[in-house]
């Protein structure tokens, strides 16, 4: 069964901070790595994935996505913050991503959709 993640991104400086979904998050993680490292002009460069949650449905994921999306900064903030206080990048640790504190409460999460 296919898994539909949904991510919360940041650069270095905590500055940007976006919502995305994927289905391989190492590969999203390896891509934002490598788009930050070329990315020369103003754009931000995203750098750290801070938040995961989890869903069975690519419709469940979705929804999720569109309220990530319409958050305010502060209210995505508290949800990283709740979860990983440090702004850790979660997906540093060596692809051990479903033990992860945050994926295991978008688990929860996701029984709720």
């Amino acid at each position: 069964m296919k898994k539909h993640l949904i991510y919360i991104a940041t650069d270095p400086n905590r500055a940007y901070v976006e919502a995305g979904y994927t289905q391989d998050l190492i590969a999203q993680s390896a891509n934002l790595q490598f788009h930050s490292i070329r990315n020369t002009g103003k754009l931000p460069k995203f750098n750290r994935i801070v938040h995961v949650e989890e869903f069975t449905s690519f419709e469940s994921a979705q929804k999720r996505l569109m309220e990530l999306t319409h958050f305010t900064r502060m209210q995505k903030e508290r949800l990283i913050r709740k979860h990983n206080p440090n702004w850790l990048n979660i997906t540093s640790s060596c692809g051990a991503i479903s033990n992860h504190p945050t994926v295991r409460v978008a688990q929860a999460l996701a029984a709720a959709y």
